[in-house]
């Protein structure tokens, strides 16, 4: 198995480390070493834990020594500072390499041997070819050594004794976005190093909060006792969770790690009690010491919390007196007042339909009243050859009269109509970018009693809003679906800085808001 060679320099000789990582590439084909630095780094990863998993996991460290480096606070305080502390502990060796000439005598690794020969730096040799070749040497001899196999012990008289250390692999994930007094799942998973883990099992469930790209890794060795028999049986071990800004603070829970297989998922609640980046923890323990931690991080945003809203229920009563019905004017105004049919509205005061309507009832009344009086008096001409003689001016009728020739009219009764509107805050769907390029977000919810949504409510689907929370960047949302028989709505988040010559992160928080009858 290939020792792994972490790289700790400053960007400015990233020529000189270009060099070095020539000369140990024969060392790299020969299965000796696997060397990595911080351009390996994927798009999107966290480049902090992706260095400070590297330089925990590392069996040899070289410290590439110029004055930018002894000048870099993230070198000097961080990578070198947990250089030094493995290498005390006989975790790791640390290597210090002096690429250009600077005062490096009262550093903290003083003390160790530096290459090239002499502690002389590479670009003061004539031939720095011949520097790194007696570095690659020396590198070759030093992994050689730390490969030999170790003597054999005495025969172990206890369990413990005959411990096997196995590679595992520490997998932990949560939400990248998170909403502030919102409780949300950190899921924490112990795998075999070859396995899909906690990213499999977060991209076969469409429910889970978290996405594969949300989790984060750290790779250790575990013991596993054997049994009276002297076989291998699982270990016991704590997951131990502290999070500050969140409620609660911290939380331990046990986990069984199987000798041949990928443990189950512990799962951990946790509400956010302020908003910005937070920091959670997690702790990795058995036999009351820390075999290996991992630090997630997320951005919570604040939301308020939408009240639970009381049905409102709209109710509109209009009386309309009709008059007697005259089958002549019925006919002749069947064609231009034609009712539609009662159509359900989410709001019948702004109805279309019930305004056409109830003019149009109006109109007839109104016309058979006139009518009615029309029929009574005067009466019809007849089409004779001749004209006849006009009858004598009728007085005017009294009051009493006029009461009497009056049709008695019957109003119809009221009928209320009613519309019942309500909205929930069902979920919350974000993305994030890092630059320029565009990053999607897939997400997948189940809405509640999809089958009482509001179809008529005009939204991202009927009856379904996506109300923007935070839009930091270029960012939206697209192709959403929804499926009916089932209540799942799906679809994508995109989102990309919007300045690409000086990118900033850009996110996108949405509330999944849902209409009911």
């Amino acid at each position: 198995m290939p020792l792994e060679v972490f790289y700790s320099y400053s960007h400015k000789d990233e020529d000189l480390r270009n060099e070095l990582d020539t000369h140990l590439s024969q060392l790299v084909r020969s299965g000796l070493i696997a060397a990595w630095h911080d351009r390996k780094i994927g798009a999107g990863a966290e480049w902090r834990d992706e260095i400070d998993a590297h330089i925990h996991s590392a069996h040899i460290i070289l410290l590439l020594v110029s004055p930018d480096f002894l000048a870099s606070e993230y070198c000097y305080g961080v990578e070198m500072k947990t250089a030094l502390e493995r290498h005390e502990n006989e975790h790791a060796i640390v290597i210090p390499i002096i690429l250009r000439p600077v005062d490096w005598s009262g550093a903290p690794f003083a003390h160790l041997q530096a290459l090239p020969r002499d502690a002389k730096a590479v670009t003061l040799w004539p031939n720095r070819d011949q520097a790194f070749a007696e570095i690659a040497q020396s590198i070759r001899e030093i992994a050689v050594r730390f490969q030999r196999p170790a003597p054999e012990k005495p025969t172990p008289t206890t369990i413990e004794d005959q411990a096997v250390a196995k590679p595992r692999v520490l997998d932990a994930a949560m939400p990248g976005h998170i909403v502030k007094d919102r409780a949300t799942e950190l899921l924490v998973l112990i795998r075999l190093p070859e396995s899909a883990g906690l990213a499999g099992a977060l991209q076969a469930d469409d429910e889970a909060e978290a996405r594969p790209e949300d989790v984060r890794s750290r790779p250790f060795d575990i013991t596993f006792p054997l049994d009276p028999t002297g076989r291998p049986e699982a270990l016991k071990v704590a997951i131990e969770v502290t999070s500050p800004d969140f409620s609660p603070q911290q939380q331990r829970k046990n986990l069984f790690v199987p000798v041949n297989a990928d443990s189950d998922v512990c799962p951990f609640l946790l509400t956010p009690i302020r908003t910005g980046q937070l920091t959670v923890v997690v702790e990795l323990q058995w036999q009351d010491a820390q075999r290996g931690y991992r630090r997630l991080r997320t951005d919570c945003v604040a939301q308020a919390e939408e009240p639970a809203t009381k049905p409102v229920m709209n109710v509109v009563q209009m009386p309309i007196v009709v008059g007697q019905r005259d089958e002549k004017l019925a006919e002749r105004l069947a064609p231009a007042v034609a009712l539609p049919a009662p159509v359900r509205r989410s709001s019948v005061l702004t109805s279309p339909a019930v305004k056409a309507a109830a003019a149009a009832v109006f109109l007839i009344s109104i016309g058979g009243l006139y009518f009615t009086q029309r029929n009574a008096w005067p009466p019809p001409i007849l089409n004779t050859a001749t004209k006849p003689t006009p009858p004598p001016p009728r007085p005017d009728p009294t009051t009493e009269e006029k009461a009497a020739q009056r049709p008695q009219l019957k109003p119809d009764p009221v009928k209320p109509v009613s519309a019942l509107l309500a909205s929930r805050v069902v979920a919350s769907v974000s993305g994030e970018a890092l630059d320029c390029r565009e990053k999607i977000s897939k997400f997948a919810i189940f809405i509640p009693d999809a089958e009482k949504l509001a179809s008529n409510h005009p939204g991202v689907v009927p009856g379904i809003e996506l109300r923007r929370v935070t839009a930091l960047g270029d960012v939206g949302y697209r192709n959403v679906r929804f499926d009916a028989k089932t209540g799942k709505l799906s679809g994508e988040v995109y989102a990309k800085a919007a300045n690409c010559s000086h990118p900033q992160r850009a996110v996108a928080t949405y509330s999944v808001v849902a209409f009911y009858r």
